[in-house]
């Protein structure tokens, strides 16, 4: 019998992603992106909320510094500020901040985070061909600071899985078309360098492909494998895989520390079909796993 514990917080979602605990407000959030929805769940009183964004992908949404009901959200290609109160079936407004790859119509934002700094890191993919696959290279990473934009990396795949360790001052970073896990050295200013690679997928024996990403407060990562059913606790200092979570669906996606003690682990889940067959029931459920044994970071707000 598994030591972990999982507990169900959401209906099945298409692509549950990008979940977030925010100890400000004991809240997580996290999103349906091919539905626009974003959800919350309240962790003192155990109730989960959403509400309809837009009607374009909606790839993160994440709480803004100094308020607690504005987030900063992608939507297909654009960088928004979302108000939204947390129990309104619809948010209350949208405010545009800036767009990217106009020229390439089909991208759009997928992955996203905010670093410990307060900076919005987000990257692009490309679209599908005739073949159903994503087209490699058509993405990008970039970094939001007070309103700035900067590409930090081209060449991207599916743009996902972001992490820091601000001890030694590393970001981690998952391109998912590779199967692997990047580390690079990051300064304080957001600048990175000295990309290696810190994990390896296949010469550890894992399915699927990596796609979720955070870190531990000994320094180990924790990366999910969409349709490779499993977590994976590795140490990035030796590439040495230290521990797996078996779920009883085959896609994983986002996940994140949260709870009073920052020990429990949130994690979302997505249905996507594969040729042509949706995953059956729990497929796309978002769930809290206890008893991980250890101690994460809060999420961080985007400081405006």
């Amino acid at each position: 019998m598994s030591k972990y514990e999982f507990v169900s917080i959401s209906e099945p979602l298409d692509v549950g992603t990008r979940i977030h605990f925010d100890d400000c407000t004991n809240n997580a959030y996290f999103v349906d992106l091919p539905n626009s929805v974003v959800y919350r769940y309240d962790l003192k009183n155990k109730i989960t909320t959403k509400a309809k964004v837009g009607n374009e992908p909606l790839g993160f949404m994440f709480p803004v510094a100094g308020s607690n009901n504005k987030f900063i959200a992608s939507l297909t290609r654009k960088l928004v500020f979302v108000e939204w109160d947390g129990v309104s079936p619809e948010v209350s407004k949208i405010e545009p901040i800036t767009e990217v790859e106009t020229d390439m119509k089909d991208n759009r934002f997928n992955g996203g985070k905010i670093d410990p700094w307060g900076r919005l890191w987000a990257g692009t993919m490309g679209p599908a061909d005739d073949k159903g696959e994503t087209i490699p290279n058509r993405g990008a990473l970039y970094s939001l600071e007070k309103g700035k934009l900067k590409k930090k990396l081209s060449n991207i795949g599916i743009s996902n899985g972001l992490a820091w360790d601000t001890k030694n001052m590393k970001m981690y970073y998952v391109d998912t078309l590779q199967p692997k896990v990047f580390q690079y050295d990051i300064s304080e200013n957001g600048e990175i360098s000295n990309e290696k690679v810190v994990f390896e997928f296949n010469s550890n024996g894992i399915d699927g492909k990596p796609d979720g990403l955070t870190i531990d407060k000994d320094g180990n990562l924790w990366v999910t494998a969409i349709f490779g059913s499993v977590i994976v606790k590795f140490n990035p200092n030796n590439g040495n895989m230290l521990d797996k979570i078996v779920f009883d669906t085959p896609q994983p996606t986002s996940i994140a520390f949260g709870g009073k003690n920052l020990d429990e682990m949130f994690v979302t889940t997505a249905r996507i079909p594969v040729g042509n067959v949706i995953p059956p029931s729990p497929a796309g459920t978002t769930y809290i796993i206890k008893n991980t044994g250890t101690t994460g970071f809060k999420g961080d707000r985007y400081k405006e």
